[in-house]
């Protein structure tokens, strides 16, 4: 019976030391699934976030598509500006050339009278005058543009001084 005992003893032994190496296996396996759905969730949203700046991307494409187009377009609304000043077939042009180009998204910059934004208007002097505050715009030399909430081209004025 003592060889029994013995016998019995060793098994259980044998058999805790099994539980425990199992027990340490099913640890080190649930550790390495939880690092790997983590890395996975991570993947996912690198990925959610790539699509949605992709997104963003063409439709900014999409919405500046025609800039380059009313650039070279700029320099033609701006004669026939000139010219509309002097005659009345010319205005009507103008004003057909810019309602056009405004469905598209142009704005011309209002300047003359306004206080001076540098985000808007590029100074190219100053003037004294009794009239205006100081840093208000004095004159407009060049209309300036706003194409889509995106300035295109400045305007180019005088500011006063006191």
């Amino acid at each position: 019976m003592a060889d029994a005992d013995v016998k019995s003893e060793a098994k259980a032994e044998t058999s805790g030391a099994n539980v425990e190496e199992l027990l340490l296996q099913l640890s080190l396996a649930q550790s390495l699934a939880e690092e790997r759905l983590d890395l996975l969730m991570r993947c996912r949203a690198d990925l959610d976030n790539v699509m949605k700046r992709t997104a963003r991307e063409k439709a900014d494409n999409v919405k500046y598509a025609s800039e380059k187009l009313i650039c070279k377009l700029l320099p033609v609304l701006d004669s026939l500006e000139a010219a509309a000043k002097h005659d009345e077939g010319s205005k009507g042009l103008y004003l057909q050339l810019l309602s056009i180009l405004s469905g598209e998204g142009l704005m011309p910059i209002e300047a003359k009278g306004m206080s001076f934004d540098p985000y808007r208007h590029e100074a190219l002097y100053q003037v004294e005058t009794e009239g205006l505050e100081e840093g208000t715009v004095a004159e407009e030399l060049q209309k300036g543009y706003i194409f889509n909430s995106h300035v295109i081209r400045f305007s180019k004025v005088s500011v006063a001084k006191r």
